[in-house]
């Protein structure tokens, strides 16, 4: 394998791993609120490879390539009827602030459930009633 093949295969498997789904993860919906993770990626990659001849006039070709990344979270982004906030994972920490959040969905849910079974009993109630 020639020297420039073994760049374009490197430079082609680093372009298949680098997405925007990489930055910007799937989201996630909890009561209301989406949650999206947003990340950072870094990526680097050498290669390097040479041709030449022996004594007897044999061709000869080496070479080598190799790549890596680094994919952290950076941030979430939080989206609610309400508002959206962007929760940096540096400073307060966003997994800090997520834990505030969760209380919040978590009363909402108990609310919305404990209100469906208000609904549910004076339903009931009232078709005893009817009857």
């Amino acid at each position: 394998m020639k020297v420039d093949e073994i760049l374009k295969n490197v430079t082609e498997e680093i372009a298949n791993m680098i997405s925007t789904k990489t930055v910007i993860g799937d989201a996630l919906t909890i009561q209301g609120k989406t949650i999206i993770p947003v990340t950072s990626v870094s990526f680097g990659f050498g290669s390097g490879g040479g041709e030449g001849r022996k004594k007897d006039g044999e061709e000869g070709v080496g070479g080598g390539g190799g790549g890596g990344a680094i994919i952290k979270p950076v941030a979430f982004l939080v989206v609610s009827e309400e508002d959206v906030r962007l929760l940096s994972v540096k400073g307060k920490g966003a997994i800090q602030e997520l834990t505030e959040i969760i209380p919040e969905i978590a009363e909402k849910i108990k609310s919305i459930k404990g209100d469906k079974k208000k609904e549910e009993k004076k339903e009931e109630e009232e078709k005893e009633q009817d009857v």
